[in-house]
């Protein structure tokens, strides 16, 4: 590689650092700012004015840019500005980017080149993230003149485009749990005032019920920020025609007018779609059909730009509407249907008081059942609230990595037993706390157990705990790990290493949550969920009798396999510059770059020990590396010369896997003074059980020397 070459590798690897950095850590309008500043820097990367992200719908139709650096069309501009075309929308989804330098590049695509003299670009990228359906959402720089573009230019922008967009849709996942609380706030408001209104009901004198259900109107209208608020009757059971109860209005919104189109009008376009007895939701007024010019213009006249109707039932069939309008165009109204149809009924109920009794009990049950449903849905917001985001300690974007992310979305809103299987240093206790955080038992601890760390003697005194005297030394009580996780969620590492006189006691624990602590004979129930772990090939172990397939069956009611990092080699670069921004502040360096060869090694490379050794490798050459380049010298012996940074020696071939794990071993153990066991020992830096690794040091003829 040439020496202009490894300058470029260099240059854009410290921009995206840059551009990363700067994401890292903001939240909310910080994030918005963040990411516009990051445009900036893009913008000074490639030498253009403007950069955006954005798309383009496959109608050829310019979707609205989602943040913009640079100069942008007024709004005059905007809707007189030509559209790109479904050609170019074709394009950018067949071929993934659009690279033209100058207008005449683009003779293909005609009414894109007319989109970009008029917006006055005469050069530009375009690069495409995501196929949304609807729409390609992407990245994209212009240039007011012509200019010759590199030939890696898309590929270079779709680095900051992947970087970019991560932290857009962390802000959008902050929006939408901003949203969905906001939403859950209204329903409880909303909820207290149907259940006030039933309430207030009871012992009333007939006179005063109107003014009960008036107040009741009032505070709906302004728990959801209303212009108006009514409740229909239908006269007779043919819903010829129908009466106005009750109705409420904002001070700038006339009542005759938000409800005079299906009054004035029993056989138009409204009456017709209430008659249906579903749920009506009208976003934007100015987006009815024809057919409710009528409808459209009485709502404009009243200053309502959006309604919402919602059916009610009795006894005898569909009784009433409620109908809810707002002087702004799209409420959240989509939830409230049952809480608005459930609220009419209880106007009516009241307003009829021939059935007062009767009606009253059955809105009691109606209430009652409706609070459930919302604290069942406010449990269901929760566990939604938690999956909107993965996490800044899980990094990853392949197909692998994405297809764990969505398995811990499907279980952990579950009590169900979740297995985690895979290599050691695969994130399995990341993922364990992960699937914790995000269940209904977050708020109560996760209870991390490592079941190859303990002593057989000990560990069944740890889990179920044990009574004073049970034993020799036992000189007072202990609580086990299990009592310790009731209610929340206890992590099983290595569980196959358990020893199997143990295993029987854990199936009954799983089977019925029940268990003695040792030198007890009280049985103790626990409501406890249980996430196991293990780098154990189980099967095998079950075919030695060494672990009970019962137990394996239990334990395996959601099995999750954790891939190695061989089978992640999109997310190492990922995981590499992540784990640098993580590590260079505690270390109190600055590293800008990594050699373009190095990280094509670091890709390459097997990763036996995967993720942590990935992150111990890293933190040993950040150490040795002066900076602000990071190099690998006498680091990681995966091939390649000195003078690249690595240990191989000049023409030497490629080590192989099994020379690889053996240097390393060796490597590890002379730093340790050659101790295998215990705290500092080689075992414990490998992240391996102190068995597992004298079996490896068999398999690989690695002996300690001799004095």
């Amino acid at each position: 590689m040439s020496h202009e070459a490894l300058e470029g590798q260099s240059s854009i690897y410290r921009a995206v650092h840059d551009v990363a950095t700067g994401l890292i850590g903001a939240r909310g309008p910080d994030l918005d700012s963040a990411i516009t500043t990051s445009l900036a820097r893009v913008g000074a990367y490639f030498g253009v004015e403007s950069v955006g992200l954005g798309g383009v719908s496959m109608t050829g139709e310019l979707v609205p840019s989602l943040y913009v650096f640079g100069p942008e069309p007024s709004r005059e501009e905007a809707l007189n500005l030509a559209p790109p075309g479904p050609q170019l929308a074709a394009q950018y989804r067949r071929e993934g980017s659009v690279v033209w330098n100058g207008l005449e590049d683009l003779g293909e695509l005609p009414q894109f080149q007319e989109h970009s003299r008029q917006m006055g670009v005469s050069a530009g990228v375009y690069w495409a993230h995501r196929d949304m359906g609807s729409h390609v959402e992407g990245m994209a720089i212009g240039s007011p003149t012509p200019r010759v573009w590199p030939v890696d230019v898309a590929e270079q922008l779709g680095i900051f485009g992947d970087v970019l967009y991560n932290a857009l849709y962390r802000r959008r996942a902050e929006v939408e749990v901003e949203t969905l609380m906001a939403e859950l706030t209204t329903m409880r408001k909303l909820e207290r005032v149907v259940t006030d209104l039933a309430a207030q009901f009871i012992g009333r004198p007939d006179d005063q019920i109107d003014g009960v259900i008036k107040t009741a109107l009032g505070r709906l209208g302004e728990t959801l920020g209303l212009g108006f608020a009514v409740v229909l009757r239908w006269n007779d059971p043919e819903q010829s025609t129908l009466t106005v109860l009750h109705e409420w209005a904002a001070s700038s919104i006339d009542p005759a007018y938000a409800a005079g189109s299906v009054l004035s009008e029993p056989e138009g376009w409204l009456a017709k779609r209430l008659r249906e007895a579903k749920p009506l939701l009208i976003s934007h007024v100015e987006d009815l059909p024809p057919e409710a010019d009528g409808e459209r213009d009485r709502w404009a006249r009243a200053g309502v730009r959006s309604v919402a109707w919602a059916p009610f039932m009795g006894v005898d069939g569909h009784r009433g509407v409620v109908g809810v309008g707002a002087e702004h165009p799209g409420p959240s109204l989509e939830e409230l249907g049952p809480v608005l149809s459930l609220f009419g009924s209880v106007c009516v109920d009241a307003s009829e008081r021939l059935h007062a009794h009767l009606e009253l009990r059955e809105a009691y049950e109606q209430i009652q059942t409706l609070k459930d449903r919302l604290e069942s849905e406010n449990i269901a917001l929760k566990e939604e609230i938690k999956t909107s985001s993965v996490g800044d300690d899980l990094v990853g974007k392949s197909h692998a990595f994405r297809t764990v992310l969505r398995q811990m979305e499907q279980v952990a809103g579950t009590d169900a037993t979740v297995l985690l299987l895979g290599e050691t240093g695969t994130g399995k206790g990341l993922v364990a706390r992960r699937i914790h955080e995000m269940s209904g038992r977050h708020e109560r601890p996760m209870v991390t157990v490592n079941c190859a760390a303990l002593p057989a003697t000990l560990i069944e005194s740890e889990l179920f705990g044990h009574e004073k005297g049970a034993f020799t030394g036992a000189t007072s009580r202990k609580i086990g790990r299990f009592e310790l996780a009731d209610g929340g969620t206890i992590f099983l590492d290595e569980v196959g290493d358990l020893p199997l006189e143990l295993q029987a006691k854990l199936l009954r624990v799983l089977q019925d949550r029940q268990f003695e602590r040792l030198g007890s004979s009280t049985t103790l129930t626990v409501d406890t969920r249980v996430i196991a772990a293990t780098n154990r090939d189980l099967d095998l172990l079950i075919a030695e009798q060494r672990f009970r397939s019962d137990l394996y069956y239990r334990l395996g009611v959601f099995p999750i396999r954790m891939p190695p990092l061989r089978e992640r080699r999109a997310d190492i670069a990922l995981l590499v510059w992540f784990f640098v921004a993580d590590l260079q502040a505690r270390l109190g360096k600055r590293f800008d770059s990594i050699p373009s060869y190095v990280m094509d090694r670091l890709v390459s490379h097997d990763w036996p020990g995967n993720v942590r050794e990935l992150q111990n490798i890293l933190e040993r050459a950040m150490i040795l590396a002066p900076g602000p380049e990071l190099d690998f010298r006498g680091v990681l012996p995966i091939g390649g010369t000195e003078n690249h940074a690595l240990t191989e020696a000049p023409g030497q071939p490629g080590a192989s896997l099994q020379e690889v794990e053996r240097s390393h071993i060796l490597a590890v153990l002379e730093e340790c003074g050659w101790k295998v066991r215990g705290k500092g020992g080689a075992a414990e830096r490998l992240d391996l059980n102190r068995s597992t690794l004298q079996s490896r040091m068999k398999k690989l003829g690695i002996q300690r020397p001799t004095a």
